[in-house]
C-alpha cells in the first residue's frame, strides 16, 4: 500500500495512478474506434486549468470542480469529434494534433487565467472541510476516485457501447446496416475518451502544486498514447497495465536519467514488434495455449444433429400482419447511375409477402446495386422503392431495420471479436449511441430488457442451430456457421422482409442443404418474407417459390424457377448457350 512509503514513492503512485486512468480512458477511443488521438495532453490541460480556476476564481468546491472540469472535457470531445463525420485515418489524427497545439497556444498566451508560461499554483484539494495536504490523503483520493473512474469506463467498454464499437472496428457496413450511427459513435467515443482525461487532469492538478502548458504538452500526449498501446489497446486491464508500467519506468531509471526517454522509447517499440496486441494480448495468448488442451472443438456432424433436432413447428414470432394485396417489396421504375455507366435501368418489382423470391443474373448484370439501392445503402437516380406500402425514400441503410428489413452480406460482415450471443443481441437494433450507453448502465446491474434481449437473442441462435456455441466468439466459426450467425442476427429484431446476399456462397453441398432447409423453416414458421440473390441455380430453383433474372441492369425475365430456367433466352444470357 502506498501509505507504506516515503512522500517521494507515494507522490509517484499517484502520478502512476493518473497515467493509467488515462490510458483506459483512451481504450474506447483509440483501442476501439481505431482512432489515433494526439490530443491527450491538451484534454487533460483542460480538465486541470478549468478545475483550478474554477476552485481559485469562483471558490468552487473541489468535488464540484472536478465534475465540471469532466463535462467540460466532454465538450471538448464533442468539438473534437465533429470532423469524425468527415474524415478517419491519419486525416482525423491530424486534426487531434492541430487541437494540441491551439489548446497550448491559448494556455501559454492567456496569462491573465493561466499565468503563461510560467504555470499557476493550485491549492490542495479540500473535500467536505477536509484539505489534502499530505501525499498520504493525496494518493488515498487519488485511489479512490481513480478506481471509480475506472469501474465507470469498465462498464461502458465492455458494455452495448464498447461492443457496438467493436462491432464498428470489424465491418462498417456490417454495423450500418444494424442501427450503428458510424460518426455518432466515432463522436461518442471522442466524447468519453476526453470526459474521463478532463477528469484525471483535475485530479492530477492539485497533487502537481503548479501546473503549466509544458506538462500537458504533445510529448505527454505520445507518452499518453503509447500506454495502452504498449498495455493492450482493446481492454481495460491491459491499458492499466501499460499506464503504471510505462509512468513507472522513468521514475525507477531516475538515477541514469539521460537516459530514461530513451529507455521509454526502446521498450515501447520492442513491445510493438514483438507483442503489436500488447502485453495483455501475450498474456491471454499464454492462457490460450494452457487451455488448448481441454478445448474440444465442434464438428460440422455435430452442428447438422442440433440443426436436425430444432423443433420445426415453432410459432411464428410476432409479425405484423399484411393484407395479401400489398407486395412486401415493390421496386418501381429505379434507375442507378455511376457517371456514364447505367448500373440499373428502370428497374420494376414486386416481391410477395411470404415468398421467397430470387434473383439471378451474370456478373455485372446489377444485381449488387439493385441490392443495395433496396436496403438503403445507395440511393436511387430515379423511381421509388416500397417496404410493405411506405415509401423508402430517405431512409438511411441504418434505419431499415425499423421498417423490418434485414440483411446478410456476400462476404460474411459478422463482428469476429465480439461472441454469438453478443453479435446477435447487437442485430435486435435499439443501437443509438445514448440508448447504448444507457443500456451499458443497466445491463451492469441486470436492468429492465437485460434478460429480454438475451432470451430473444438465444432464441434466434437456436433457430439456426448455434446455441451451443453462443459463447464463442464469432470469429472462430467455420464459413458455413459464420452465415447461419448472420442469418441469426438477421431475424434478431424479427423483421418482416430478409435479404439474402449470395447466402450459400463458397459452402459445401452438405451445408448448403442445411442453409435451404433453415430459409425453408424460417419462410413457414416465422412467416418470414426472403429476397435473395445467387449464382447458384440449383439452390435458387430448389429454395425460392419466384425468380427473376437481371441483364444490363434490367429485369429480363420473371416467374416460377423450373420455367424461367428452362427458357432459352434465360440460357444463353446467363449460361453461355449457343
Amino acid at each position: 500500500m502506498g501509505t507504506a512509503f516515503d512522500p517521494y514513492v507515494q507522490y509517484v503512485l499517484g502520478l502512476c495512478l493518473i497515467a493509467m486512468l488515462a490510458s483506459a480512458a483512451l481504450v474506447p477511443l483509440v483501442g476501439l474506434a481505431r482512432i489515433v488521438m494526439l490530443a491527450s495532453g491538451a484534454v487533460m490541460g483542460i480538465g486541470a486549468y478549468a478545475s483550478s480556476l474554477l476552485v481559485i476564481k469562483l471558490g468552487v468546491p473541489f468535488l464540484w470542480a472536478l465534475a465540471l472540469a469532466s463535462l467540460i472535457g466532454t465538450l471538448s470531445g464533442i468539438v473534437l469529434g465533429l470532423p469524425a463525420v468527415r474524415f478517419q485515418g491519419h486525416h482525423l489524427a491530424m486534426m487531434t494534433l492541430v487541437f494540441q497545439a491551439l489548446t497550448m497556444i491559448v494556455i501559454r498566451e492567456w496569462k491573465s487565467m493561466t499565468g503563461g508560461a510560467e504555470g499557476m499554483r493550485v491549492p490542495p484539494a479540500s473535500v467536505f472541510g477536509y484539505e489534502l495536504r499530505s501525499d498520504e490523503s493525496s494518493l488515498l483520493f487519488v485511489a479512490v476516485m481513480a478506481a471509480l473512474a475506472i469501474l465507470a469506463l469498465s462498464v461502458l467498454v465492455y458494455g452495448r457501447f464498447g461492443k457496438a464499437l467493436r462491432a464498428i472496428a470489424s465491418t462498417e457496413v456490417g454495423s450500418e446496416a444494424f442501427g450503428i450511427h458510424l460518426g455518432a459513435y466515432k463522436a461518442g467515443a471522442f466524447a468519453t475518451t476526453c470526459t474521463f482525461l478532463a477528469f484525471g487532469g483535475a485530479l492530477i492538478a492539485p497533487q502537481l502544486k503548479i501546473i503549466d502548458p509544458e506538462s500537458f504538452g504533445i510529448l505527454q500526449s505520445i507518452h499518453t498514447l503509447a500506454y495502452p498501446i504498449v498495455g493492450g489497446m482493446t481492454s481495460i486491464g491491459g491499458a492499466l497495465l501499460g499506464g503504471g508500467l510505462l509512468r513507472a519506468l522513468p521514475e525507477a531509471l531516475r538515477g541514469a536519467a539521460d537516459y530514461g526517454e530513451l529507455a521509454f522509447a526502446v521498450f515501447t517499440v520492442l513491445i510493438v514488434l514483438l507483442l503489436p496486441g500488447g502485453l495483455m494480448a501475450g498474456i491471454q495468448r499464454i492462457g490460450v495455449a494452457l487451455r488448448a488442451s481441454a478445448r474440444t472443438n465442434t464438428s460440422t456432424d455435430a452442428t447438422a444433429e442440433r440443426f436436425a433436432a430444432l423443433s420445426v413447428t415453432r410459432e411464428p414470432k410476432s409479425c405484423q400482419s399484411v393484407p395479401i394485396l400489398t407486395p412486401a417489396l415493390q421496386v418501381v421504375g429505379v434507375q442507378k447511375r455511376f457517371r456514364s455507366l447505367t448500373a440499373i435501368a428502370d428497374v420494376s418489382l414486386n416481391v410477395a409477402p411470404g415468398t421467397i423470391h430470387g434473383i439471378i443474373g451474370p456478373n455485372g448484370a446489377g444485381k449488387t446495386t439493385l441490392f443495395n439501392v433496396i436496403c438503403g445503402f445507395l440511393e436511387p437516380d430515379s423511381g421509388q422503392v416500397k417496404l410493405f406500402g411506405s415509401d423508402a425514400a430517405g431512409v438511411p441503410a441504418r434505419s431499415r431495420i425499423k421498417l423490418g428489413v434485414t440483411r446478410t452480406f456476400q462476404h460474411v460482415a459478422i463482428y469476429g471479436e465480439l461472441t454469438l450471443l453478443d453479435n446477435v443481441i447487437i442485430g435486435q437494433g435499439d443501437n443509438g449511441v445514448f440508448s447504448s450507453i444507457f443500456g451499458s448502465i443497466t445491463d451492469a446491474v441486470r436492468g429492465p430488457g437485460f434478460q429480454r434481449r438475451q432470451d430473444l437473442a438465444k432464441s434466434a441462435l437456436e433457430a439456426v442451430g448455434l446455441y451451443d456455441r453462443r459463447d464463442d466468439r464469432a470469429g472462430s466459426l467455420s464459413l458455413g456457421d459464420q452465415r447461419r450467425l448472420e442469418i441469426a442476427r438477421a431475424i434478431a429484431s424479427r423483421p418482416k422482409l430478409l435479404l439474402l446476399d449470395e447466402p450459400v456462397s463458397g459452402v459445401g453441398l452438405a451445408e448448403e442443404a442445411r442453409l435451404k432447409e433453415l430459409l425453408h423453416k424460417l419462410n413457414v414458421d416465422w412467416s418470414l418474407t426472403m429476397l435473395l440473390i445467387e449464382h447458384n441455380i440449383r439452390f435458387v430453383t430448389d429454395c425460392c417459390s419466384s425468380l427473376s433474372v437481371m441483364h444490363q441492369g434490367a429485369i429480363f425475365a420473371e416467374g416460377l424457377p423450373q420455367d424461367v430456367i428452362a427458357r432459352k433466352d434465360v440460357g444463353e444470357i446467363y449460361f453461355g448457350k449457343v
